[in-house]
């Protein structure tokens, strides 16, 4: 289904040092970060009880969380974009579009082929992760529904990416306007969300807003509210914007 191109580069892409080296770096640096917040924590104020470590937990999941999702979300959108314009700056597109390949095969197989790096560096942070929930304090849905958001985001950046790449001919171009994009996305969302309008034309977009704003999803998960909605249904943010992400991955592939 995914083709040939998506082939060449699941089998080629663990044969790179950088591959492992970015996982290895990508876990010291998230290892580092939770020793840097203990040592913190451990150095301004006594830690007498496990509800100390809980809030330790929950205060380090949120700064994680968050930094996790941009960071996978920009590395998506731009190692899709460079794969794509690398091929056109060497005139290999060309060569790619002149054989038996259909437009599905070329766009999905460089798609995921791109989203390999970004996925396993996700994989890869599941036993951090997963060693912050030891701490106490949050639960393994939460966890669950954080990969969920984070994977989902970079779904919807990559797939940005790719369709701008293939549009745009410079490289240079097509990384301004992809990172243009994805600030717009973001920020304009979270400024309809934050008017806190509920009338008219702008009420539907403020409730929208928690459809398409992978910050509210992302929010949903490490602050949880079990007043405002029950996990994994329709009313869940972090539900809605994986169906979100999900259906506009879709639409700009096909395009």
């Amino acid at each position: 289904m995914l083709g040939p191109v998506f082939n060449r580069e699941a089998i080629t892409l663990p044969r790179r040092p950088r591959h492992y080296a970015l996982r290895a770096i990508y876990v010291t640096a998230l290892l580092i970060l939770m020793c840097t917040a203990w040592m913190l924590l451990a150095g301004t104020q006594v830690i007498d009880d496990i509800g100390d470590l809980a809030r330790f937990g929950v205060t380090l999941f949120q700064i994680v969380a968050p930094l996790q999702l941009a960071l996978i979300m920009f590395l998506a959108a731009f190692g899709t974009a460079s794969s794509i314009s690398q091929e056109k700056d060497r005139r290999t597109i060309l060569l790619l579009l002149l054989t038996r390949l259909s437009n599905h095969e070329l766009v999905l197989g460089k798609l995921i082929a791109a989203l390999l790096s970004p996925l396993v560096m996700v994989m890869a942070s599941i036993p951090v992760l997963l060693t912050i929930r030891l701490f106490g304090g949050i639960s393994l849905d939460q966890v669950v529904r954080v990969l969920l958001i984070t994977a989902s985001a970079a779904l919807a950046t990559a797939s940005l990416g790719c369709m701008i790449a293939f549009w745009r001919e410079k490289t240079f171009q097509t990384l301004s306007i992809m990172t243009l994009g994805i600030v717009i996305w973001i920020g304009g969302w979270e400024a309809v969300y934050a008017s806190g309008a509920t009338d008219g034309f702008m009420g539907v977009l403020q409730g929208f807003a928690t459809w398409a704003s992978p910050v509210r999803g992302i929010s949903s998960a490490i602050y949880p509210n079990i007043l405002d909605a029950q996990p994994w249904t329709v009313s869940d943010p972090a539900v809605q914007f994986s169906v979100f992400a999900f259906v506009a991955s879709i639409v700009l592939n096909a395009v």
